[in-house]
C-alpha cells in the first residue's frame, strides 16, 4: 500500500534523516483535534492508503489488513469516509 495525498490533509511526515525518498514514503496526513464525543479535544492523526491491484486481490480474498504503529495509541479503526475518521467516539 503506497500513503496517497487527500483533501484534508494538513501536513507531511517526511523520512528521518537517516533514509532518502525511496527507502521510505513521504506521508500526507490530517493533524488535528476529535470534535465532539467521548474523546472531545484528543489529538488526532489520519493517513490515506492506497493498495495496489495485487494488494486488492489479496484482501479481496480474506486476507487480513495488518496495520503496524510506533509509540502512542494504535489506530482505532480503519473507514472509506473521511468524517467518521475525525469523529471515533
Amino acid at each position: 500500500m503506497n500513503p496517497i495525498h487527500f483533501p484534508q490533509a494538513n501536513t507531511r511526515f517526511g523520512p528521518p534523516p537517516d533514509l532518502e525518498e525511496p527507502q521510505c514514503m513521504t506521508i500526507h496526513a490530517f493533524v488535528g483535534k476529535v470534535v465532539g464525543g467521548s474523546v472531545d479535544g484528543s489529538d488526532i492523526i489520519v493517513t490515506a492508503w492506497k493498495p495496489s491491484a495485487g494488494e486488492l486481490a489479496v484482501l479481496n480474498a480474506g486476507q487480513p489488513l495488518y496495520l503496524s504503529f510506533l509509540g502512542g495509541l494504535p489506530p482505532h479503526f480503519p473507514t472509506v469516509d473521511f468524517e467518521l475518521a475525525t469523529h471515533p467516539a
